[in-house]
């Protein structure tokens, strides 16, 4: 069972990655919904955890602003990246609990978007960007506490702007522009606190985290991302063997409007009332515990989100593959 739990710790803060940059300026946020699902409550005993990811994800929103540049058109995102988690809990106490520390390095792939131009000079032109290298890195600490069947934690997230950005240049002979960024260029700040009841005598697993998200400005582009709360949670039937089988979902939402000049710049191009973001995700998920992996203990992970309800950030269905290894 601790060596589920480890290894499970490593799926855990696996996800709390920064995305590509794309309201939120450029359609999605800083974190990546949906990664905080089995056993999100549980920080493990003393050890080191590894996380490889690979995820695919495509979607499309109708008007954002990307890099200062405000597209009116329905966009389209194929995005595919990796990301390597390494997680460290200290043989030490703290305010009872247990610490842990990570660092999640992204590495994105591929990216690429498309659309129709609706504006001059680009009126029915097709344009497309694409772009990769490595994105911005993320540091977790978090503390967690055990009470029989039930688990919790509380934690803090820094996206750090460690991702190549520049801001938008449009090359209309060319048909393309240079908008997609690996980077936000801002700072992120996440507080989350996650709760765990599994029961090991019938495998039936229960997991929640709820966080908010607040971001510096973009000084390039004077664009100040508004706050944003995400709620997670996931319901899992372990089985003896060491699969696992459920769902899990997610919401999220801006607390207020985007300010700054590049988000009225942004309303005023798009023609809208409020850049107020929100999203929906449900998905199917399963794992498997107990595996080796370079002959070490190791765990599986395949889930699917797909998204709706969205108003200003990209409607994805994402495919995502964990894989996750104690050292």
């Amino acid at each position: 069972m601790s060596r589920i739990l480890g290894v499970s710790l490593a799926l855990v803060f696996s996800g709390a990655i920064s995305t590509p940059s794309q309201a939120v300026e450029g359609g999605l946020g800083a974190y990546l919904l949906g990664s905080r699902d089995s056993f999100a409550g549980i920080v493990p005993g003393p050890g080191t955890y590894g996380g490889i990811d690979i995820v695919h994800s495509q979607g499309e929103v109708r008007g954002l602003s990307l890099g200062g540049l405000p597209i009116t058109a329905e966009s389209d995102l194929k995005l595919t990246f990796a990301k390597i988690s390494v997680t460290h809990v200290p043989d030490a106490e703290l305010w009872g609990g247990t610490p842990a520390f990570n660092i999640n390095i992204p590495v994105v792939l591929d990216a690429s978007l498309t659309f129709i131009g609706e504006t001059p000079p680009i009126v029915g032109v097709p344009i497309e960007d694409t772009t990769s290298g490595v994105g911005d890195i993320t540091l977790t600490s978090m503390v967690g506490w055990h009470r029989g069947n039930l688990h919790y934690s509380a934690g803090l997230s820094v996206f750090a702007p460690t991702g190549s950005y520049s801001t938008a240049s449009v090359d209309v002979g060319g048909r393309r522009i240079n908008a997609l960024n690996t980077g936000k260029n801002i700072w992120s700040f996440q507080p989350v606190v996650s709760a765990t009841y599994f029961d090991p005598s019938n495998g039936l697993e229960f997991s929640g985290a709820a966080s908010f998200i607040f971001s510096t400005k973009n000084d390039a582009t004077d664009y100040q991302n508004a706050p944003a709360v995400n709620l997670e949670g996931t319901v899992l039937q372990h089985t003896k063997s060491g699969w696992a089988f459920g769902v899990s979902g997610y919401a999220y939402a801006q607390l207020d409007d985007d300010s700054g000049s590049g988000a009225e710049g942004t309303r005023n191009a798009l023609g809208a009332e409020s850049l107020r973001a929100q999203v929906f995700g449900l998905g199917p998920m399963i794992s498997y515990s107990g595996g080796k992996l370079f002959g070490k203990p190791a765990s599986f992970k395949l889930k699917y989100y797909t998204e709706f309800d969205a108003k200003r950030r990209f409607e994805s269905d994402t495919l995502w593959f964990n894989a996750s290894i104690t050292f």
